[in-house]
Parts: C-alpha cells; sequence; structure tokens
C-alpha cells in the first residue's frame, strides 16, 4: 500500500495532521477522541472496506511510545554498535504460559523482555541475515506490530513537532 494513499484514508476519516513515516504504516495523526481501541476499530473498518486491508491496526499514542522507550531493558542508544533492538506493541499482555515458551528461546543469538503488551527484543548485529525467524505472535498468541528501535524513536521525535 503507498503511503500516500493511507495518508489519504486518514484524511478521509477527519483525522488531523496527518503524516507518514517511511513505507511501513506508520501514520502520525491527530484526534479529538482519544480511546485508541475505539481508534483502532474506526480505522481497521474503514481501511477494509476502502482498501481491502485486513489486518490488525494498533494506535499507540505519544505517551506510550515515550513509556515503552523508557522502559527498554536493552539500553539500544548504549549498545547501538553491536546490537540490534526492537519493540513489539501487543494487542494484549501475553498469558504467562506462552511468555514461558517465548523466554525458553533465549540465548546468545536472541535477549527478550516483557513489560505489560510490549515485548522487547534484541540481537548481535552478528546474526544479521542469519538469525533464525521467530513468529512472536504465534508464540505468545497475541496480535502485535514490531518496530526497530530507531523507527520508534524517530515517531517519538515525530510527535513532539
Amino acid at each position: 500500500m503507498k503511503m500516500a494513499d493511507l495518508k489519504a484514508q486518514f484524511e478521509a476519516l477527519g483525522f488531523d495532521d496527518v503524516k507518514t513515516y517511511i513505507q511501513t504504516g506508520n501514520v502520525l495523526f491527530k484526534s479529538s477522541k482519544k480511546n485508541s481501541s475505539n481508534l483502532s476499530t474506526k480505522i481497521e473498518t474503514h481501511l477494509q472496506k476502502t482498501m481491502q486491508y485486513q489486518k490488525k491496526v494498533f494506535v499507540l499514542t505519544p505517551e506510550v511510545l515515550v513509556k515503552s522507550a523508557k522502559n527498554n531493558p536493552f539500553e539500544p542508544e548504549k549498545y547501538e554498535k553491536e546490537r540490534r533492538c526492537h519493540l513489539m506493541f501487543m494487542s494484549e499482555k501475553p498469558d504467562a504460559s506462552n511468555i514461558q515458551n517465548l523466554m525458553a528461546m533465549k540465548g546468545n543469538e536472541y535477549w527478550f523482555h516483557i513489560s505489560d503488551k510490549v515485548l522487547y527484543y534484541a540481537y548481535s548485529k552478528e546474526y544479521d541475515g542469519s538469525r533464525r525467524g521467530i513468529d512472536f505472535e504465534k508464540i505468545l498468541g497475541v496480535s502485535g506490530t514490531a518496530r526497530s528501535w530507531t523507527v520508534v524513536a524517530k515517531l517519538i521525535e515525530l510527535t513532539k513537532n
């Protein structure tokens, strides 16, 4: 989906100051409505009708982004030369047994941490291109959307403008 088309759909929904950031579906907007869950449903329904988009939509407030960044246990800015860090924002907190299944996969290749509805994961850059793929949504039994630390930091910066 082209970001210009996505931006137009958000404007059609009546959101203000709509901007997109990179080609991965990041849309920044202002709304008088404050309930993220209701906004997600409204956007999902609209995108299904107009663009046949069938995936979960996550609406994250600037406060959620900032809190998630502050809670990052992997210190991505300190270790940016050695490792990559990602955050997966989840639809709900996973069951303890599912969290345990994921934590059993920790090792030299991956490090994980879950705080509320955010999965933090990091890996050494030496594994770029060769690390095993992990279906976090399947293992954790939740929907999610992942962003690199760099993207999360940029989104926070963009929300301040």
